[in-house]
């Protein structure tokens, strides 16, 4: 578990650095879109591939309060597609850890993130000259869906230092 935590906080401290550059960047260049898009999906997924994890010795204990497809994304990854993959595994870390505030999944927010994981799909394997455009009737929604997901990773460790943080003696 150790291990787990020790790379989350090193693949942390890079990939956000990342994302700060370019929200820092007033470029709306279509350039700038995708490299904000890939830049975020990496974040997204290397924060993802930390949490399954971090998840893994529950699992391996017994499933606990998760669901099989929960256990399933855990153990066997790559049997999902990028957007059922990290809503099961936000949804698995929340509940491994037995915090409060499972994310929502059937709102507007979730909506937009799932926009965000499509481009990126479409970015990472283009077929087309459409596929490598960020429109900006599309760009708004991206920018919120990353928001959404950025929310829900760092709220995932912001609750876990709440819950299972040192005791402060009281």
């Amino acid at each position: 578990m150790d291990a787990a935590f020790d790379k989350y906080f090193a693949m942390s401290n890079i990939l956000q650095d990342d994302i700060e550059v370019l929200l820092d960047v007033k470029d709306d260049s279509q350039n700038s879109r995708r490299n904000f898009i890939r830049a975020a999906a990496a974040l997204i997924e290397g924060y993802a591939h930390c949490f399954r994890e971090m998840c893994e010795l529950g699992v391996a204990t017994g499933a606990g309060p998760l669901t099989s497809k929960e256990v399933q994304v855990i153990q066997a990854e790559r049997s999902f597609d990028s957007a059922e993959r990290i809503k099961l595994t936000l949804r698995a870390a929340y509940k491994s850890f037995q915090l409060p505030s499972v994310p929502e999944f059937g709102d507007e927010g979730w909506q937009h993130a799932q926009i965000l994981i499509e481009k990126r799909d479409r970015l990472m394997h283009p077929k087309s000259v459409k596929d490598l455009e960020v429109p900006d009737a599309l760009w708004a929604d991206i920018h919120e869906g990353t928001k959404w997901l950025f929310r829900q990773l760092f709220g995932f460790m912001e609750q876990l230092a709440i819950v299972h943080g040192p005791n402060d003696g009281r």
